[in-house]
């Protein structure tokens, strides 16, 4: 690292402090400062020393600190939310500590590798988050327990991981600041918390599960951390046994994509980067299960229940369906004329993909039964919402994906939320 550098994450490190500073002014103060600090840097002369040591490549092109303005002014944003709203100021504290203190030392922990360093970001994040979060809480009279502030701060530092890792650089300085606001805020009004100890736990165990899976590039680093994110939140609103389900959706997932890979890879269809998932794989084929589970979390609505292990099912049987059902020797069919089509297309259908999609769903429903999540009447639900929320996902692929009105992840999102809705009725039906 040259000196330039150096200097640079000791001015961010430095500008940490303020999170010090900001239960002290208070939500209108606060505003103002930062309101004055984005006038000071906008109006920072080119010419002057600390312009120079700041600038970037882009900065001295365009004459203006660039990611700093953008910082200060993403704070600004809370603020004025803090101030005309119910934002706890508590937040903008815990988003300045760790977009700063957890940065720096993400970056000093670089050389050792993206996950290394994204994982320093979370645990570093999450702790300094807690500390200063807490510290501003109790001086600006906030009622609430050590359990929730520690239980935010860890989700405002998987979030902000996350964001600053699918984000280009200079969008970083806006959108994770407001990111990790936003997802704390959010979580602030459930008022629910989850004891030290099992949140520690938890958070471990998903790093080492997420690192694991990142090295046998199950995978990529994005998908590591949105899996992070998902798992801490499922366990931490459900209990393990939801996890070990959508984690056999994501390890059944993974080895199926890799089933024959060179030959899908020859033919043209095989997953990129090896077959390691990212972010938009993680949420577009959890989303759905990840809001049944906080839903049941804070409803208790047994019916969540059956929604949860459908929306799994139908994401393990839709990738079954697709991974297994395109190494079928005779071409698919198109779902919605039933003409044949080439290995690979949207909506293309096989009677070994069928077949496959309705063993994926199996799975997940003897699985859940297994771990104690579900109950025997669930199982026919459960086995006939995957398979309907897998054809749902040729459907759209058809319809909607080839024109290029969807994406894959939004047809993936669709497609659990129907197989979940259906699980649900059938289950109700059957009653």
């Amino acid at each position: 690292m040259n000196v330039v550098a150096a200097r640079r994450l000791i001015i961010r490190a430095s500008f940490g402090l303020v999170a010090l500073v900001v239960p002290f002014l208070g939500s209108t103060g606060s505003l103002f400062l930062f309101l004055f600090l984005s006038l000071l840097i906008a109006l920072t002369n080119p010419k002057m020393h600390v312009f120079m040591l700041l600038a970037t490549v882009a900065d001295k092109k365009s004459e203006v600190l660039i990611k700093p303005l953008a910082l200060t002014l993403s704070l600004t944003a809370l603020c004025i939310f803090s101030v005309v709203s119910s934002l706890p100021l508590y937040i903008v504290s815990d988003v300045i500590i760790i977009v700063t203190l957890a940065e720096v030392l993400a970056v000093l922990f670089e050389s050792y590798g993206g996950l290394t360093s994204s994982l320093i970001y979370v645990l570093s994040g999450a702790f300094f988050g807690f500390l200063v979060g807490g510290a501003a809480a109790t001086f600006t009279n906030v009622a609430t327990s050590a359990d929730f502030l520690l239980f935010v701060a860890m989700i405002g530092a998987l979030v902000g991981a996350l964001l600053r890792n699918i984000l280009h650089k200079i969008e970083e300085n806006v959108v994770v600041p407001l990111g990790i606001g936003f997802a704390i805020w959010l979580f602030n009004g459930f008022d629910y918390s989850v004891p030290v100890l099992r949140l520690l736990l938890t958070l471990l165990f998903m790093i080492v599960l997420g690192y694991a899976l990142g090295r046998v590039k199950l995978a990529d680093i994005s998908g590591v951390l949105s899996g992070i994110l998902m798992g801490f939140l499922i366990v931490s609103f459900t209990d393990f046994r939801w996890f070990v389900l959508i984690l056999s959706f994501f390890v059944i997932g993974g080895i199926f994509t890799k089933y024959k890979y060179e030959y899908k890879r020859a033919i043209g269809i095989a997953q990129e980067a090896g077959g390691a998932r990212g972010y938009r794989n993680v949420f577009g084929n959890g989303l759905v299960a990840l809001v049944c589970a906080i839903a049941f979390g804070i409803t208790g609505n047994s019916l969540l229940i059956v929604a949860y292990i459908g929306a799994v099912a139908t994401a393990t049987g839709d990738t079954l369906a697709s991974e297994i059902g395109q190494t079928h020797k005779k071409l698919p069919r198109l779902i919605t004329d039933l003409r044949y089509v080439p290995h690979g297309t949207d909506g293309g259908i096989t009677t070994l993909g069928e077949y496959s999609a309705l063993a994926g769903a199996a799975a997940i429903a003897i699985i859940a039964i297994l771990f104690g999540v579900g109950a025997f009447n669930t199982v026919i639900p459960v086995i006939l919402g995957g398979f309907f929320g897998a054809n749902i996902d040729s459907v759209l692929g058809a319809v909607l994906e080839r024109r290029h009105y969807l994406t894959n992840s939004s047809v993936n999102l669709l497609a659990t939320a129907a197989g979940a809705i259906a699980a649900v009725v059938i289950f109700l039906l059957l009653l």
